[in-house]
């Protein structure tokens, strides 16, 4: 809801200029020929879109503000460690190198890979784990799960 206000309160701003520009074009021509009342019109289109689009957005704005993320925590075994190299630029120059680690998870037939700290210590394949994550599933913003602790089991 708070997307769609906020695209709303834009297309309304964009657009008051062209509403402004439709309606001096119509009731222009009339307001010469009749009263001068008519000539009001245009300004008074021009802000009543300003002001819905300002309330608009102004409300999806205020709809979006960033909640605290909320720690998830689970238990799975290890499966595996993968190490990946992540070199941006020209030749690999600058290489920032981080690892993953797969885990199935309790009560689920499939394995996730999630990102660890480096200060994190690792564990061992095959045993049984719980720990504290950021989870992706929950914050689409996030680009993988990432683990924040580990916790007894």
């Amino acid at each position: 809801m708070s997307n769609f206000l906020i695209i709303w309160g834009l297309i309304l701003f964009f657009f008051s200029f062209l509403g402004f520009s439709a309606a001096l074009a119509v009731y222009l021509p009339k307001a010469e020929k009749e009263n001068e009342k008519w000539a009001v019109l245009p300004f008074v289109v021009m802000g009543l879109m300003l002001t819905a689009g300002f309330i608009s957005y102004h409300f999806g704005m205020k709809m979006k503000k960033e909640k605290p993320m909320a720690l998830s925590t689970a238990c799975a075994v290890v499966l595996r460690y993968q190490h990946y190299e992540n070199c941006a630029g020209r030749g690999g120059i600058r290489c920032q190198p981080y690892e993953k680690i797969l885990l199935k998870l309790d009560g689920s037939e499939y394995s996730r890979a999630m990102r660890f700290d480096t200060h994190i210590a690792r564990k061992n394949i095959n045993d049984r784990v719980c720990f504290s994550f950021y989870d992706r599933n929950k914050y689409s913003h996030l680009k993988s799960s990432n683990i924040t602790q580990w916790m007894t089991p």
